[in-house]
């Protein structure tokens, strides 16, 4: 007989289709998730979840709230799926995203991108979790601040707990990057595709290039040893309730290699979340910690931010808006750290110039998600399921990434 855990274990109830919708969710709704919902919602037409068996019910943006219409007639937007993925989708183990990549939706009217515009909506409708503008929500003046580990506990928190990002100069030396990276040179040497332990792109010139390898501590000890590292471990501190490294599920540590040029596959990220293809109540909240092998700059592709985001839902960011946000570009050298909540949103755009960045990525997670994925699984495993490929947004989706 064993001891059962210290942590509390993560459950979803199944949810049914019309139990949900009759009576679940004008609760919701009336209870205020309707009003917190409304103001994203202005302009925007109805959409429609419908069954195989035609059962349908529309989300009706009114002035104040949002209605529940028992038809599809009125939708602009319709997503046909089975009871199974609706019920993962309203518990957020799948995304719109997590939908497509699995190929468990088809928008039969409207488009996907109408799809992925309610999703901030229907996260606040489910969740009652706030939608923010943080153009006009306000936040700290010293955004590209750069903290070293001499800086106390309590000015590392209070600038993570506000933005959803850190950057730490100088936490490795030389010699450990050298031999990190080494070892991600010689990972690299052996990855193949399709060998399930790394991803692949392809370059302008048709050249099929790796762009990031996963599970990397099972086949390395050196990167296996960061796991116990106590400065990584003095930095996932900061979140407060416990966390935990995960080397053997959600992709483990692995390591983003940025490559000029793509032209296919998912290796120049557009602004995403960790969770944006589902499990937000199962991986978040969690810090990804990337610890850098070469300097990061816009000529090699550097990380961007966008400070505070990670307090609630905020829709994609349009190059044109992004002057009037906190956007935050780090910019590294190796050894440099950088922590991050997985629900903040960031970008990892293409690299300018001639050359790419490497980075060594080490998750931490509650002990309780750890035990609910299980050893080998991630939420990214679904961008395996069609063709064994990894593929962009636009490729699966017929629309720009």
């Amino acid at each position: 007989m064993t001891d059962a855990p210290e942590f509390p274990a993560l459950t979803f109830e199944a949810l049914t289709f019309e139990e949900f919708h009759q009576i679940t969710l004008p609760k919701l709704i009336d209870a205020g998730n309707g009003a917190l919902a409304a103001d994203d919602l202005r302009g925007v037409g109805p959409v429609a979840f419908k069954v195989p068996d035609g059962t349908a019910y529309s989300y009706v943006p009114g002035p104040d709230t949002v209605e529940l219409w028992s038809t599809d007639v009125a939708a602009d937007t319709v997503i046909e799926l089975s009871r199974e993925a609706f019920s993962d989708f309203a518990n957020e183990l799948r995304t719109s995203f997590g939908l497509l990549y699995a190929d468990l939706a088809e928008v039969t009217r409207g488009d996907f991108a109408s799809f992925e515009r309610w999703e901030p909506a229907l996260r606040a409708l489910y969740h009652a979790r706030p939608i923010i503008d943080l153009a006009t929500s306000g936040i700290r003046d010293d955004l590209d601040r750069v903290f070293t580990l001499d800086d106390s506990d309590d000015e590392l928190r209070a600038f993570l707990a506000e933005t959803g990002f850190l950057h730490v100069r100088g936490v490795f030396a030389a010699d450990e990057i050298a031999t990190l990276d080494a070892e991600v040179e010689r990972l690299r040497g052996e990855a193949r595709p399709d060998d399930g332990k790394s991803w692949w792109a392809t370059r302008a010139d048709g050249t099929d290039v790796c762009c990031r390898l996963i599970y990397t501590s099972l086949r390395s000890e050196v990167i296996a040893g960061l796991g116990d590292d106590s400065r990584l471990a003095r930095l996932a501190a900061l979140h407060g309730a416990p966390l935990e490294a995960a080397p053997e599920c959600l992709d483990g540590f692995s390591v983003v290699l940025k490559q000029p040029e793509i032209t296919a596959g998912l290796s120049d990220l557009p602004w995403h979340r960790d969770c944006g293809l589902g499990g937000h109540p199962v991986i978040c909240p969690g810090f990804n910690i990337g610890v850098q092998l070469d300097a990061a700059t816009a000529e090699t592709g550097q990380l961007r931010f966008l400070a505070g985001s990670h307090r609630g839902s905020s829709h994609p960011l349009r190059k044109s808006e992004e002057a009037d946000q906190p956007v935050v570009a780090i910019r590294t050298e190796p050894g440099d750290v950088t922590v991050h909540y997985g629900h903040a949103l960031h970008e990892a755009p293409p690299p300018t110039g001639d050359g790419g960045r490497r980075t060594l990525y080490v998750g931490f997670v509650r002990p309780e998600t750890r035990a609910f994925v299980g050893e080998g699984h991630g939420y990214n495993d679904v961008l395996f399921e069609r063709d064994g490929q990894v593929h962009n947004v636009g490729e699966l989706s017929g629309s720009a990434s």
